[in-house]
């Protein structure tokens, strides 16, 4: 949905990566099997990343088997069906859907209206499925909408809906197996995506006259190099802090199954892209792994 919770590649063993494509195909495939072919293009490293980490919270088990499918066929680890991979299947298409939203509402360009108009009976048919999880995202986007209307100028106050919303919806997901250190995870990896997606956004948020929750905290705004010159401390508290929490929340779980790759991607990848994120000139591009 965003790519900014990916794994440090450099640093990342064979083995771990098998794994990742392994949980990053498991989720196209049960899209592909429960929504329809086209919805398979919502697949997205963010929620391969909330993927294994659910699996392993919840000690679900985990059987990998080789093949093709209609958009590779060459032969590669696929996680395959279970039913808390069909949740975050479903999940995923429901927030897929309502960023759609946003982008039409946003003026974000006529991609957006073409995706929401795609991806409408997925998400109609995600939501009837599995209601629960679109009820914690739709009120998650409600109060993230009334913040936004408000020009929430304190950060937190405005990183909380996002984050809450994601905690919340893990706890869904996986129910009675959350605990606090997982809800405080996914927390702190919502609220890290929303800053990291507000500073990629800052030069178009600004130029189409849209909240930015750091323009709105730290005030005028001339030029991304300007604005970060300026407010680096406080844009880096802001992120590294955050970032901070996270892995403090992580390495108190007691994961097996995939605590390698996991250590990876919140103690190493988050920092990589949080370092990029504070040096860049301009809008990033997607990452691929």
């Amino acid at each position: 949905m965003y790519g900014y919770v990916i794994p440090q590649k450099s640093t990342l063993s064979n083995q771990d990566f098998v794994l990742y494509r392994s949980f990053y195909c498991g989720i196209c495939c049960q899209t592909g099997k429960l929504f329809g072919q086209v919805p398979r293009f919502t697949t997205n490293y963010d929620f391969t990343f909330l993927s294994a980490l659910l699996h392993d919270a919840a000690k679900a088990d985990i059987v990998i088997e080789e093949h093709g499918c209609v958009l590779n066929p060459k032969k590669k680890a696929v996680l395959q069906p279970n039913p808390l991979h069909e949740r975050i299947a479903a999940a995923n298409i429901i927030l897929s859907y309502k960023k759609a939203e946003d982008g039409v509402r946003d003026g974000d360009g006529i991609k957006y209206d073409l995706a929401r108009r795609v991806f409408s009976r997925p998400y109609k048919k995600a939501c009837a499925a599995f209601p629960a999880i679109a009820e914690a995202v739709e009120n998650g986007y409600k109060k993230i909408d009334e913040a936004e209307s408000a020009k929430v100028k304190s950060l937190d106050r405005a990183a909380d809906p996002f984050a809450s919303m994601m905690a919340h919806l893990a706890e869904v997901i996986i129910g009675e197996r959350i605990d606090d250190n997982l809800k405080g995870l996914c927390y702190n990896i919502g609220k890290f995506v929303y800053f990291a997606d507000a500073i990629d956004d800052l030069d178009e948020d600004n130029r189409k006259k849209r909240y930015n929750p750091f323009i709105a905290a730290l005030g005028e705004y001339k030029s991304r190099a300007d604005f970060m010159d300026r407010n680096k401390s406080a844009v880096e508290f802001a992120v590294m802090s955050t970032y901070a929490r996270a892995v403090d929340c992580f390495i108190r779980l007691r994961l097996t199954q995939s605590r390698s790759l996991l250590t990876n991607i919140v103690c190493e990848g988050l920092k990589a892209k949080a370092e990029e994120l504070l040096g860049a000139k301009k809008k990033l591009r997607p990452p691929k792994i």
